[in-house]
């Protein structure tokens, strides 16, 4: 039988030994949370399940401790793989890690996706001087010496610490970096929780189970057909010779060798399904078009084991789907781990072109003949997502291959990489409201600091505005100035504070947001050669949301009205992608409004429809500006969560300070 690979073996363990603090540290550094047995108390070591969040740079993804990679959640979801960060396009559905070995000869799989890992420890981000290798970093602790959730659990006697490292800096915001060390502890023989029993494992395998939804708005259903029915997915373990069998990236001049042909890398991408069009009505829905024709799906995911101490190599790639995941230990060997090849694209048979599905793809690494009780095994990991916006396909493969590049750039220089010493930092940006000698709006002043330039390679700021979304839910980013040092256009216009400037924009209305970002930009850095780099557009430091806004009204409510009016719901400034969690879709507001107004809409005919108050807003989820208390917003819902007619309302501002005001406006479907 398969299961039983050493029959004629018989392993006798009667070594009982007491639990040393040696046993479950990775390595000597100090560290935030540290699994100890309190003798006195014999609580469990298992805490609650955590989560947090990487939101620096391009890629944002949720962190567990409990070995999931992103959010799996079919409602509410949290950034999974988003790209870009902040947008939702959730790229992932979840990641996760197998780790397995015989003992005694039989098979068996510790399995994040079934609840097999329990958690040891919160997630614990870092940040500035408390993040050692990277802009932020995250710590956690898993086992599976016990797995309450896990049904027939069989522990291998292993521990993980997990930590991740992320960049705001251009060069690397494209990944994350996954760091595992995996420990051999032990097992639990006395039910206490804590493992007791040393015991070495045979032909220890580590996998990365990869299941990508290429991608998912956060408007599309958890099963659309757009989100995970069309997925494609390989490990480069085989030649370039795959992409020639899409019509879609057949013939292009990609640059890509056999030097780059990579058995570690895990690829997946939104293909076209040919049972639906796009949503544009044409036949080809590779990448997801939207009505315009502009891809919404740009971007390839990818999953690359960079490092493993010691040497593990790349043993096999099998792809599964959603109707044949294995359900046994036996079936993960039979199918997934046991033979070792690396399966080319799927096709379908009669036509010989790639066949979509809603696919997992399944690496492993291995095998290491012994796993002995107390040794640590250390696999580190890159994820990620290219993306050439414009053409993806073949184009944004090749902007992956780039990322998985540097973050290999990065491990292999034991991140000695200093971020802060390499680029400047992002300005710090406030927009303010300006208006005239009369009260009269004028527009708004961007204003940002000069501490960059005291960095050695600093060369100049990028000040940009956008006003509306892409397709893919990213920013619209207009460039308003580009000031370089050297140039006719340096320095920036000075504001009236020291050390301060400021940029004037007049080209803003009332009742729309508005986002200003401000980079630094360096100088052509060559060691290492990463080129011109600049800071992220979402810097929390430079990122500025604003819905400009008068003050609060003191004296009179003269100057209320609705904006826009009439309204058009065609607007730009309405949410483009409603969801659960984002569920507004249609917004006006009520503007120069006292703090303590209330106001009460009402049909023509005087039915009454909703009342809502100053500082009211109804934009739900990241990013958006600062509800004002001299504005009211209004969802166009009436108080049975109905939409409201077209047609014209009436309004009426009631102020204990200020008195009453009645007014009308139009609503246009």
């Amino acid at each position: 039988m398969i299961m039983n690979k050493y029959n004629t073996l018989t392993h006798v363990m009667i070594l009982i030994f007491l639990i040393s603090p040696n046993l479950f540290a990775a390595d000597a550094d100090p560290q935030p949370y540290q699994m100890q047995k309190d003798v006195s108390a014999m609580e469990s070591p298992i805490v609650e399940s955590d989560w947090d969040w990487h939101k620096i740079g391009v890629l944002w993804n949720r962190i567990t401790n409990f070995s999931y990679m992103g959010d799996d959640s079919y409602e509410n979801r949290t950034p999974s793989c988003d790209y870009p960060g902040g947008t939702g396009n959730s790229y992932l559905y979840r990641g996760t890690i197998w780790l397995s070995a015989f003992v005694d000869g039989v098979f068996h799989s510790t399995q994040g996706d079934d609840h097999e890992f329990s958690s040891l420890a919160p997630v614990t981000m870092y940040t500035g001087s408390d993040a050692k290798k990277a802009e932020q970093e995250s710590y956690t602790e898993y086992y599976d010496v016990k797995a309450p959730l896990a049904t027939a659990h069989f522990p291998l006697g292993v521990k993980v610490i997990e930590r991740t490292y992320a960049w705001s800096a251009e060069f690397a915001a494209d990944f994350i970096i996954y760091e595992y060390d995996i420990i051999n502890v032990g097992i639990d023989t006395d039910n206490n929780d804590y493992p007791d029993t040393p015991r070495d494992l045979d032909d220890f395998y580590f996998t990365i189970r990869f299941d990508g939804d290429v991608s998912k708005l956060p408007h599309w259903g958890a099963e659309y057909r757009f989100s995970n029915q069309d997925d494609h997915v390989i490990s480069n373990g085989v030649s370039w010779d795959w992409i020639e069998k899409f019509d879609q990236m057949c013939g292009r001049d990609h640059g890509l060798t056999d030097s780059d042909i990579d058995s570690s890398l895990i690829i997946m991408f939104d293909g076209d399904n040919p049972l639906f069009d796009a949503f544009d009505g044409h036949p080809d829905d590779f990448g997801n078009p939207a009505e315009d024709g502009t891809l919404q799906t740009p971007g390839f995911l990818g999953l690359k084991v960079l490092k493993t101490e010691p040497k593990l190599k790349p043993h096999s790639f099998h792809t599964c789907h959603i109707y044949n995941d294995p359900g046994t230990d036996k079936e993960t060997w039979d199918r997934m781990i046991s033979d070792p090849t690396f399966e080319d694209i799927l096709v379908e048979p009669s036509t010989g072109k790639p066949f979509p599905n809603d696919y997992r793809g399944i690496l492993t690494f291995g095998p290491l003949e012994k796993f002995y009780a107390g040794d640590t095994i250390k696999v580190t990991t890159a994820l990620s997502v290219g993306s050439n916006p414009d053409s993806g396909g073949v184009y944004s493969l090749v902007e992956l291959v780039k990322n998985m590049r540097m973050a290999q750039f990065i491990v292999d220089n034991d991140f000695d990489l200093d971020v802060s010493a390499l680029i400047p930092p992002a300005p710090n940006v406030e927009v303010q409201e300006v208006c005239d000698q009369d009260g009269e709006f004028q527009g708004v002043n961007i204003l940002w600091d000069d501490t960059p330039e005291s960095h050695e390679n600093f060369a100049g700021y990028i000040v940009y505005k956008a006003s509306e979304k892409t397709a893919t839910g990213d920013f619209l980013w207009v460039t308003l100035d580009t000031f370089l040092v050297g140039s006719e256009n340096w320095p920036p216009p000075l504001g009236k504070k020291a050390r301060m400037y400021k940029l004037f924009d007049p080209n803003v209305k009332f009742g729309f947001d508005y986002y200003y970002t401000v980079q630094s930009v360096s100088i052509d850095i060559q060691d290492p050669p990463i080129g011109v780099q600049a800071t992220s557009m979402r810097d929390p430091r430079a990122f500025y949301p604003i819905s400009v806004a008068t003050p609060v009204a003191t004296e009179t409510l003269d100057n209320v009205k609705v904006v826009p009016n009439p309204y058009v719901g065609s607007a730009i400034w309405n949410n483009p992608i409603p969801s659960s969690t984002n569920p507004w879709e249609h917004r006006l507001q009520f503007i120069n409004l006292p703090a303590d107004a209330k106001i009460k809409i009402f049909t023509i005919d005087g039915d009454f429809v909703k009342e809502i108050y100053a500082g009211e807003t109804v934009r739900i989820g990241e990013g958006y500006p600062d509800a004002r208390e001299s504005v009211a917003e209004w969802d166009l819902l009436t108080r049975n969560d109905q939409e409201a007619a077209p047609g014209i309302y009436m309004y009426v501002v009631d102020s204990p300070s200020l008195g009453t005001k009645v007014g009308k406006f139009v609503i246009v479907r």
